[in-house]
């Protein structure tokens, strides 16, 4: 790789017997199957289990600790938003961004979390996992309204800042002068970082949009340096792969955006 709900009770061991209860959710699409302690970290490995007829795409569990009065106290929580990962390059297996892994129907995702409660002490014994969401490749989900909501928001602020330079990306491949061309793009994603940087009611804005332009700047100078040394990007075909793997997670991003734009709060 390149830089790279059920209310059932279940036992976890941390010395001695421990009990954590996995909370109701409105989340049909997907249960949490399974929950064990990581004691050397103060973590919680949790298992999801989808049980609907499409791939997820993305998912948050909350972790939440029952109080001396029996309330509820947030404890954090944790999910990962698979949409933008890759596929494998063909017959290298090298991903370029982290491997797509959608959990498909009958599938099992998981992922640790680490439990911090407010304004108290975290308790393992006590904590309770909830699974909050769940996102589809279209851009509908389950769950919590405001977590779909930021979801698809920081969906569609990745989507608009791709979709202003994917062009210019694949335009590389024919360029007459591809280091020029390269160049010439590096500099204007230099240069739209700064100057969206200087205002600072837009840099408090940009979300999404400047990791994906570091990103992007980042392949556009690797582009600049092959084309150097090798003249035409398809003499190089890992660099040629990036541009393809670009236009691919793109695509898929576009898709799983949604058909309507989230305002921001």
């Amino acid at each position: 790789m390149i830089r790279v709900g059920l209310s059932i009770l279940f036992v976890i061991g941390l010395g001695s017997e421990v009990k954590a209860q996995v909370q109701l959710s409105n989340v049909t699409a997907a249960h949490v199957e399974h929950i064990a302690a990581i004691p050397e970290r103060s973590g919680i490995l949790v298992d999801i289990r989808n049980s609907g007829q499409r791939a997820i795409t993305a998912f948050f569990v909350e972790f939440f600790q029952s109080g001396a009065n029996g309330e509820s106290i947030p404890c954090g929580g944790r999910g990962a938003d698979m949409i933008d990962w890759s596929d494998p390059m063909p017959g290298r297996n090298i991903y370029v961004h982290l491997r797509r892994n959608w959990i498909l129907p009958g599938g099992m995702g998981s992922i640790d979390g680490y439990p911090q409660c407010a304004g108290t002490a975290t308790s393992l014994e006590r904590v309770s996992v909830q699974l909050s969401l769940v996102m589809f490749d279209d851009g509908t989900g389950e769950g919590d309204r405001s977590r779909i909501e930021s979801t698809l928001l920081l969906r569609q602020q990745a989507r608009n800042e791709r979709l202003k330079w994917l062009p210019r990306f694949t335009a590389l491949r024919d360029a007459q002068d591809p280091k020029a061309s390269a160049q010439s793009l590096y500099q204007d994603l230099v240069d739209a970082t700064r100057s969206a940087e200087i205002d600072p009611h837009q840099a408090s804005r940009q979300g999404m949009a400047k990791p994906v332009r570091d990103e992007l700047r980042q392949l556009a100078l690797d582009i600049t340096e092959i084309a150097a040394h090798n003249g035409r990007l398809q003499q190089n075909e890992f660099i040629a792969w990036r541009i393809t793997d670009l236009e691919q997670r793109t695509a898929r991003l576009v898709q799983g955006a949604g058909k309507t734009d989230v305002s921001p709060k």
